[in-house]
């Protein structure tokens, strides 16, 4: 007899989908870190205390909806363009899987 379900209405897929719509709508305007800094503009630190979460969780986040751009995360996804696997590219970078796949993600979802 199979388990029961603790949440049976739970639904990851959309339980992320959602954070990372409300993560990008408050962050508001890209950033990218080849241009000078705004000081004004909402931190990382500041998406992570209001959404209760790691700074690097709303990095990755804000990678994923195309919203932040690092050196790092740009080579990702050159890297990806060119046709390496993720394990050549987590290899190549140095980074973990997850944080390889969210620089990916937000190439595929945002074009």
């Amino acid at each position: 007899m199979p388990a029961h379900k603790r949440k049976p209405n739970y639904n990851a897929a959309t339980t992320m989908q959602e954070l990372l719509t409300a993560v990008c709508d408050y962050y508001g305007d890209p950033v990218d870190d080849r241009k000078s800094e705004d000081l004004d503009h909402v931190s990382l630190h500041d998406v992570a205390d209001r959404f209760n979460i790691t700074v690097m969780k709303a990095r990755k986040l804000l990678i994923t909806g195309g919203l932040y751009s690092t050196v790092l995360s740009r080579k990702v996804q050159e890297l990806h363009a060119q046709g390496l696997t993720v394990a050549q590219i987590t290899e190549e970078t140095g980074l973990k899987r997850a944080s390889m796949l969210a620089c990916i993600m937000g190439q595929i979802l945002n074009g």
